[in-house]
C-alpha cells in the first residue's frame, strides 16, 4: 500500500538527521517556530498517541472515545522532552522506533478495514484517510526543516553566522 510506504519513508528521512549539527537541533527553524529537535518529539508523541489512543479502537471497530484531546499540552510537552537532557542520537533513535513499530502495527491490519467509515466528532473518516492526513502534517515538518537546513548550510558557505 503506497500509503503505507510514504508513511514508513519518514524513518529513512530520520535517520539523515543524524547528520545535522548539535547547534542547529534546538534552534528555532523560524520565528515562532519549534526546533528540528522538537518537530522530531512531536512525530513521536503523536505516534504513541496513534499507538495506544486510535488504532486500539480501528482494529476493534469502535467509535473513538469522546473526550477532548489536549494538543496543545501535548505539544508542549513534546517541545520541553526535545528540551530536556535527551541526547539528538536517543531522540532520534526512540522516534525512529516508535514510527517503525506504528508502521509494523497498520501493516498487520487487514486492507478491507483501510476503507470502512467511521464516525469521529461531526466526520466521517477512514484508516486510510486518517494515515494520509497524519502523513501530510509530518511532510508539511519535513519540508520546513529541509528548507531551514538548505538555509542554514546557504549561510554557512557565504560566511554569515
Amino acid at each position: 500500500m503506497s500509503l503505507l510506504k510514504s508513511f514508513a519513508e519518514q524513518i529513512e528521512w530520520l535517520e539523515e538527521l543524524r547528520t545535522v549539527k548539535e547547534e542547529l537541533w534546538l534552534e528555532p527553524i523560524s520565528s515562532g517556530k519549534w526546533s528540528i529537535g522538537e518537530v522530531v518529539s512531536h512525530f513521536k508523541v503523536w505516534d504513541l498517541f496513534v499507538i495506544h489512543q486510535r488504532l486500539p479502537y480501528f482494529l476493534e471497530h469502535q467509535t473513538f472515545p469522546e473526550n477532548e484531546i489536549d494538543a496543545e499540552k501535548i505539544n508542549q510537552d513534546a517541545a520541553l522532552y526535545a528540551k530536556s537532557d535527551i541526547s539528538k542520537s536517543q531522540l532520534l533513535q526512540e522516534t525512529i522506533e516508535t514510527r517503525a513499530s506504528l508502521v509494523q502495527q497498520l501493516h498487520t491490519i487487514p486492507e478491507e478495514w483501510w476503507i470502512q467509515p467511521f464516525a469521529y466528532k461531526t466526520k466521517t473518516l477512514t484508516l486510510a484517510s486518517y494515515i494520509q492526513g497524519l502523513s501530510e502534517h509530518d511532510k508539511h515538518h519535513q519540508d520546513q526543516i529541509s528548507l531551514y537546513l538548505q538555509k542554514s548550510a546557504n549561510h554557512a558557505g557565504n560566511g554569515l553566522p
